[in-house]
């Protein structure tokens, strides 16, 4: 099939959503994906692991473990390249997924970056969560300082679970979290995982969520076409779940340029 869904411009991507009370990078609204069944002022589910006390190492260009040799790189010179970045955990197969998932939907590179460790400022400790909006806060500051890539975008993966501000709810548990456009951009497993029927299912849903953020990160809006892995989730994991994983016609266009 093709791959994955979450967040924009107006917020909310896919997951419900409206702008977070925090300015968007570049003036432009972040987007969120907030999990199915989560109500107002639920209590937290919790987080996987607790805060690291080791900050990432956001100034330092990835490793580029997968890195395409030169030849073969200098042969896509504008693709946009995007880098991965493990930011605690993540699992392997679930991360090669993602990065199959991307390369197959969108007309990018990908490279395989390092692994970071939990940051301790983006910890929320009322509802043992990360701050999705510092994560991404991190990455970007890091593509930018990417001498060699200065267009680079960076997704971090993660398995602990994440949130923002979503309207008057302070802390909102979400899918993932990107700006449109912008450097960077975050997905979790964590609720992804909620009800999944298997493993390929799990694969299925965050590398459809990956291609979602990633997409908002190239600048695609949320959209209606049936299936397109740009549809908003609109609180829940339904259009994840039904989505095709590939473009629509119009978000297809729209990033080839031509819309």
């Amino acid at each position: 099939m093709g791959l994955v869904a979450a967040l924009l411009g107006s917020l909310g991507c896919g997951r419900g959503g409206e702008t977070p009370s925090r300015p968007a990078e570049g003036g432009v609204a972040a987007e969120l994906g907030v999990a199915s069944g989560v109500a107002a002022g639920e209590a937290s589910m919790g987080a996987e692991e607790g805060p690291a006390a080791a900050q990432p190492p956001a100034a330092t260009p990835p490793a580029e473990d997968g890195a395409a040799p030169a030849d073969e790189a200098a042969e896509t010179p504008d693709k946009p390249l995007v880098v991965t970045i493990v930011i605690g955990s993540f699992a392997e197969d679930l991360r090669d997924a993602v990065e199959a998932g991307l390369r197959e939907s969108l007309p990018i590179e990908v490279r395989r970056g390092p692994t970071w460790d939990l940051p301790k400022s983006a910890y929320y400790p009322p509802r043992r969560r990360y701050r999705a909006d510092t994560l991404i806060d991190l990455l970007s500051e890091a593509a930018r300082e990417d001498r060699e890539h200065p267009e680079v975008r960076y997704l971090g993966l993660t398995s602990v679970d994440i949130s923002t501000t979503k309207g008057r709810h302070k802390d909102w548990g979400i899918f993932g979290l990107a700006f449109s456009p912008g450097q960077g951009a975050v997905i979790s497993s964590h609720r992804l995982k909620k009800k999944a029927k298997g493993r390929e299912h799990v694969a299925f849903r965050v590398t459809n969520t990956a291609i979602h953020e990633i997409g908002h990160s190239l600048g695609l809006a949320h959209c209606a076409e049936p299936r397109c892995p740009m549809q908003d989730a609109e609180g829940s994991i339904a259009n994840t779940d039904s989505s095709d994983q590939v473009l629509g016609p119009e978000c297809a266009a729209l990033l080839a340029g031509g819309g």
